[in-house]
């Protein structure tokens, strides 16, 4: 009985992700997302009595998927920057393809929220703070680029490309090693 109890509460929890991701937390609907899990409104109250638990449950999923995926990749790399792009590769896919990560960050933007909870930012800024340290402790790092500034650039790449629909590709020619190539060297031609 708890295995169909412990699907039944996944279920809810991707049907939800899936709701608050194309109708944001005001749009969605309890009736769509029972159905969209195949579960009753009852099974629904009983896992999650109100729609606000029912997206801390999907932040919460969100969050953990994110933590995975930051310390898998930033972990074990000797080589800073390599992983630093593999990390912001990571993270934009996971935007991309998952949508409970994809609905946890736009819960995060336009959700309810109690201030007490933290924002998904914090899960994997600190990946990319990290790691850029170790760059410029190595030496990896333009002379003059502080890694904090450098941070908030890759913060604002990842959190814009996440915030993009998924099944959009980028414009023919456009290539992840291109445009990190391009965040590595600039777009001017000066020595």
């Amino acid at each position: 009985m708890q295995e169909r109890a412990a699907h039944t509460r996944h279920a809810l929890v991707r049907a939800a992700a899936a709701e608050f991701d194309s109708r944001g937390y005001e749009g969605a609907s309890l009736s769509r997302i029972s159905k969209g899990a195949g579960a009753s409104m009852g099974a629904l109250t009983f896992h999650f009595p109100s729609k606000r638990a029912l997206a801390d449950a999907v932040r919460r999923a969100g969050r953990s998927a994110l933590d995975t995926v930051v310390r898998d990749v930033s972990s074990g790399v000797d080589a800073p920057l390599d992983a630093l792009a593999d990390l912001t590769f990571a993270l934009i896919r996971l935007l991309e393809d998952d949508v409970v990560v994809r609905a946890a960050a736009r819960l995060d933007r336009d959700g309810p929220h109690d201030g007490h909870e933290p924002r998904l930012i914090l899960e994997w800024g600190w990946g990319l703070r990290a790691l850029l340290a170790r760059a410029a402790a190595a030496g990896e790092l333009r002379p003059g680029v502080l890694p904090e500034t450098a941070a908030v650039l890759l913060t604002r790449l990842v959190a814009g490309n996440g915030a993009e629909r998924a099944g959009s590709h980028p414009p023919r020619g456009a290539r992840p090693d291109d445009v990190w190539e391009l965040v590595l060297h600039g777009v001017t031609g000066r020595a």
